[in-house]
């Protein structure tokens, strides 16, 4: 059995429309596989279509902070490719808070999801 090419990979990345997300969105196309672009804000709809186009792929809305989404995101990515390779996991939200402050950061800042 062969190994599979880049072009056969496929990977997930959760919070794929913005920020880390989208620049490992952009670095996993550009070596040839297929992404799949999660984004949970409607604003972030046309961007992850974008995005998506870009790796052959295809953008699911879903909160990754919910069981039943990630699985229907994983069941989307299955039924669209056959395979799951990698995930990104790159979703989440924080606090801006001074480098130099980090302290001020709270248990809640970490458990809090975007409404």
């Amino acid at each position: 059995m062969t190994s599979p090419t880049p072009t056969d990979k496929v990977v997930v990345v959760t919070g794929g429309a913005s920020g880390i997300g989208a620049a490992c969105v952009r670095h996993f196309a550009q070596q040839g596989w297929r992404v799949v672009v999660n984004y949970f804000l409607e604003s972030e709809r046309d961007t992850a279509h974008e995005l998506a186009a870009l790796g052959r792929g295809m953008a699911v809305q879903g909160d990754v902070s919910q069981d039943a989404d990630c699985r229907r995101i994983a069941a989307e990515a299955q039924t669209a490719f056959g395979r799951i390779d990698a995930l990104v996991s790159s979703a989440g939200t924080t606090r801006l808070v001074p480098h130099t402050n980090l302290d001020a950061l709270t248990l809640e800042d970490f458990l809090t999801t975007t409404p």
